[in-house]
């Protein structure tokens, strides 16, 4: 079984991901966005794309459940960004945290640099620290 993150299955992979690494069955996921377990299982499998707004509120998710893995880190020590860059961060106005959602498309520490790609920071360092 293939399980590289492609830019192609980047949303289904991710679901899958983010949902596995909170620990909770389809079902609870599916209640949790308010969405049908049939939805979620589509998301998975890649026969449905997801919607941008999906995948942010399981950012969010793992973020409020498992924000403790970053270590009170902002993201530039965790991406090691240059001083000048961590300057025009936009998320250095939240002590670099929730810098995925923030500033994800112009960061360019993912994995996929094409900035209309639906959140390029899926594959960014941070997110990754999040998941583990």
């Amino acid at each position: 079984m293939n399980t590289e993150i492609t830019e192609e299955n980047i949303g289904a992979k991710a679901v899958k991901r983010i949902r596995k690494s909170l620990e909770m069955t389809q079902a609870e996921v599916a209640r949790t966005l308010g969405v049908s377990i049939r939805a979620i299982q589509s998301y998975e499998q890649g026969w449905r794309d997801v919607p941008d707004a999906t995948l942010i509120q399981l950012l969010v998710l793992v973020a409020a459940y498992k924000g403790a893995a970053l270590d009170g880190k902002p993201c530039w020590e965790i991406t090691k960004c240059t001083a000048e860059r961590q300057l025009r961060c936009p998320s250095r106005k939240t002590g670099g945290h929730l810098c995925w959602f923030v500033s994800g498309r112009l960061c360019g520490k993912s994995q996929f640099n094409d900035k209309n790609s639906p959140l390029p920071c899926l594959t960014c360092p941070v997110v990754e620290k999040l998941l583990t």
